[in-house]
């Protein structure tokens, strides 16, 4: 049985109730904190929040399912890095603001990529999404979401975004080989020193507990498993199986850990398996390591919403305007 939480904010349980206290008064406080340390935007204060277990990965969903439903929009789903939860990418809740939902799925605990990838699939079928979902991973979990892909049934992954992709050791930065190795800290390294509230509790968790699925994801990315493949030569194969699904790509240009040969190859390789049904985009981002929704937050975001709206056939709104005033209650 999954064990539910409901509540009526898009908040997660760390801040759950300095948003109760918040929304007690008439007014949204300017103080209140959330999406890493940045404020919430007044429309935030409203939305459905669900959390539950489904196929041993932890699964939190925000936003309202009936408009999006009603406007032709599928939802996005982020994954983290193997052996992080997904509190890191918080930021992501903010593209709420288009009203598709956006959820999250932290995998379970292995070192069995194919464990790994039944349990995303089950995890994505749990969604209520039946048009399918826009699938992004960062960084360790790309070729687990690639493998989903392949995997899933039809139409259940309408769209692929790779952010920071490591398959192996191939995929990254001479610079980092060592240090990624060890631990998944150079996939938390961010150029802001602040809104990163959120990064510093994953860093801290992760070091907290080497046993867990940090020591899993290492072991998998240390090459324990003979079985491991660049990102480039999966998405090649994902093309070759027959199911060449829109892809986004992206990359910092400030100390990412994917390097930039890999990046290129990665690019290639799906520019060389897309057809007439599915397309290829690359971006990236000056400013930004390994988070760019953490260092270049709009610029991410913008990227993001263009290509899902693209895969919908859709335009989605990037500003809310509330009441009768006509505030600005939140924007990309």
């Amino acid at each position: 049985m999954w064990s539910l939480v409901v509540t009526a904010l898009a908040a997660p349980l760390a801040r759950r109730a300095a948003l109760r206290l918040a929304t007690a008064g008439a007014a949204f406080p300017s103080g209140a904190s959330a999406w890493c340390g940045n404020p919430f935007p007044p429309f935030a204060y409203s939305l459905p929040w669900f959390e539950f277990d489904a196929s041993g990965c932890e699964i939190r969903i925000i936003g309202d399912l009936q408009p999006e439903v009603d406007k032709g929009l599928r939802p996005l789903v982020a994954v983290p890095s193997l052996g992080l939860s997904f509190e890191y990418l918080e930021n992501l809740e903010a593209l709420t603001i288009t009203q598709r939902r956006v959820g999250f799925v932290a995998l379970p605990a292995s070192d069995s990529a194919e464990r790994l990838t039944q349990a995303l699939v089950a995890a994505l079928g749990s969604l209520d999404a039946k048009r399918g979902v826009h699938l992004l991973a960062h960084g360790l979990a790309a070729p687990v979401a690639l493998a989903a892909a392949a995997a899933a049934p039809p139409g259940t992954v309408a769209s692929l975004i790779l952010t920071s992709p490591v398959g192996c050791l191939s995929d990254v930065d001479p610079a980092f080989h060592e240090a990624l190795a060890a631990s998944p800290a150079p996939l938390l390294a961010t150029a802001a020193a602040q809104g990163r509230v959120c990064v510093d509790a994953a860093v801290d968790a992760a070091r907290k507990s080497p046993a867990s699925a940090v020591a899993a994801a290492q072991r998998l990315l240390r090459g324990d498993q003979s079985h491991l493949t660049s990102i480039s030569e999966l998405v090649a194969a994902t093309g070759a199986s027959g199911v060449p699904t829109p892809l986004l790509l992206t990359r910092g240009d400030c100390g990412d850990v994917t390097s930039a040969p890999a990046m290129r190859a990665m690019v290639s390789a799906a520019r060389a398996r897309a057809d007439g049904s599915s397309f290829v985009r690359f971006a990236s981002f000056a400013r930004s390591g390994p988070l760019p929704f953490v260092d270049e937050g709009e610029a991410f975001g913008a990227s993001v919403l263009d290509f899902c709206d693209a895969v919908d056939g859709v335009t989605t709104r990037r500003v809310v305007v509330a009441g009768g005033d006509q505030r600005i209650a939140g924007r990309i």
